[in-house]
């Protein structure tokens, strides 16, 4: 019988908030994985945001191969494999529980009869770690399985109007389990991760811990916290009685009218996107004539006005593999990236051959202690909705330099960090280093190799789905 295999995603959970000496948390049961298996501290994720990261890994491709665009939004592209699939193929019975916007968005169709939605507030603490403790009691013991969990506690913080610290467990009050709200948070979830381990037999359970992407709050002090709320309030936007009575009226007009509505509702979205930045436009200024260092004012201009941006903050996440098969008490500080996980997993399990024409590949050698050359990670601020504030940048990542540049222009918004001396990514160092990007755009070049950055055009979402997908995307910030 092959191993089961539980693949966690702590969505927006940062690599330096996991492991190492930047972590106030208390983790025991993240740490014990660790100690019993294999942890990758400097693991890249392809994109800041969600869909683009998650079926980047799915796929073991990067987005702009495996994404398609569905109106606003930005959908997994079905036409695409992924290695789902390639377990179903091979006797696994495949699993997911996840937030409702993601199945809306296309996992509906990668786990279908077998996927569990829950809402965007629902966290381990609130119900949904006993309904997923359930849930893996009720897997057959007869078969191969891989669950698919999606936990979205870290992200519910960055929603004031719903979050409420006295709602939870005393630990996220309580400094001596982290020294924000994201890490006393994360405190919490860490005991749950425990409860659900319990209910393993992990000597034949592959177990793997990773994150979508990270995120700017992980490092907000109590200061930083009270501002974000006031900014996040700044960018609501209340519709009004009228909206709301047009929108009613819209959707009774006949099919023939919808060119005529989108563009309606085209030009409404603008106006209260031109709005809301006019708004926050003292907030910035603010911030930009303040003493601050850089990198300080980046995250404050992000809290005013978020980003999809290609920084540390948002692409360094954790990557834990633990359990069936892995070596014990081992730190791998090499780069890799996160399109390499399921060409590892599959290589784990036995399975061969599957990864023909993918991006990633298996760091099995790395856990066996050989030497494997280093692959540059690339980078690119695709989002979630194509209304999402983005850089619109690519660039690539290697252990000593990241660069990005513009999607479409590479002379222009050019950026080069050296990430060993200026790990905070404050100075821009392209202008004197056009040699660095100069060999790097080459690198760019050769993993673009003629390839349209456009993404395809999808037409499998209803307009219902459409529907739920904007009100939830817009609740969240992402537009």
């Amino acid at each position: 019988m092959k191993p089961n295999i539980l693949f966690i995603v702590i969505d927006s959970l940062r690599a330096d908030k996991c492991y190492g000496d930047k972590k106030t948390s208390v983790t025991p049961n993240i740490d014990s994985l660790i100690k019993n298996g294999t942890y990758f501290s400097q693991n890249i994720t392809s994109a800041p945001s969600t869909i683009p990261s998650i079926y980047s890994i799915l796929t073991s491709l990067y987005p702009f191969e495996c994404v398609a665009q569905e109106g606003n939004f930005f959908v997994i592209n079905p036409e695409i494999n992924n290695y789902v699939k390639t377990l179903e193929r091979n006797g696994y019975s495949c699993y997911a529980t996840l937030p409702i916007l993601i199945s809306y968005l296309g996992f509906d169709k990668v786990f279908k009869d077998n996927l569990e939605t829950f809402h965007r507030t629902s966290t381990l603490y609130n119900g949904l770690g006993e309904k997923i403790i359930q849930r893996l009691k009720s897997f057959s013991m007869t078969e191969s399985w891989f669950y698919y969990l999606h936990l979205y506690d870290l992200m519910w913080i960055s929603d004031p109007a719903n979050f409420n610290s006295e709602d939870g467990p005393d630990e996220i009050r309580n400094e001596k389990y982290g020294e924000n709200q994201y890490e006393r948070i994360f405190s919490v979830m860490d005991s749950w991760i425990g409860k659900i381990l319990r209910n393993l037999n992990l000597k034949n359970t592959l177990v793997v811990i990773t994150a979508d992407h990270g995120t700017d709050i992980g490092v907000y002090n109590s200061e930083m916290e009270e501002s974000n709320k006031v900014f996040q309030e700044l960018r609501k936007h209340d519709h009004g009685i009228g909206f709301k009575i047009g929108q009613k009226i819209a959707r009774k007009l006949p099919k023939s009218m919808s060119p005529v509505r989108k563009k309606v509702a085209e030009k409404y979205t603008s106006k209260t996107d031109e709005k809301i930045k006019d708004r926050v436009k003292p907030e910035l200024e603010k911030i930009e004539k303040s003493e601050l260092r850089p990198y300080e004012k980046r995250l404050m201009q992000n809290a005013v006005l978020p980003t999809a941006h290609v920084f540390d903050d948002r692409v360094h996440v954790p990557l834990i593999f633990s359990g069936y098969n892995i070596p014990s008490n081992k730190i791998i500080n090499q780069q890799i990236r996160s399109v390499d996980i399921f060409p590892t997993i599959t290589d784990i399990i036995g399975l061969s051959d599957v990864n023909y024409g993918k991006r990633g590949t298996t760091l099995v050698p790395l856990m066996q202690g050989k030497q494997v050359q280093e692959i540059p990670a690339f980078l690119e601020s695709a989002t979630n909705s194509t209304r999402s504030s983005d850089s619109n940048v690519i660039g690539i990542r290697t252990s000593k330099f990241k660069y990005f540049r513009d999607r479409n222009d590479p002379t222009k918004n050019v950026h080069l960090y050296d990430l060993k001396n200026d790990p905070l990514e404050e100075k821009n160092i392209a202008e004197d280093n056009k040699d660095v990007v100069e060999e790097m755009e080459k690198q760019v070049i050769e993993i673009l190799k003629g390839e349209s950055l456009e993404h395809k055009q999808s037409k499998k979402l209803t307009e219902e789905e459409i529907k739920k997908a904007r009100e939830v995307l817009t609740k969240l910030g992402y537009i």
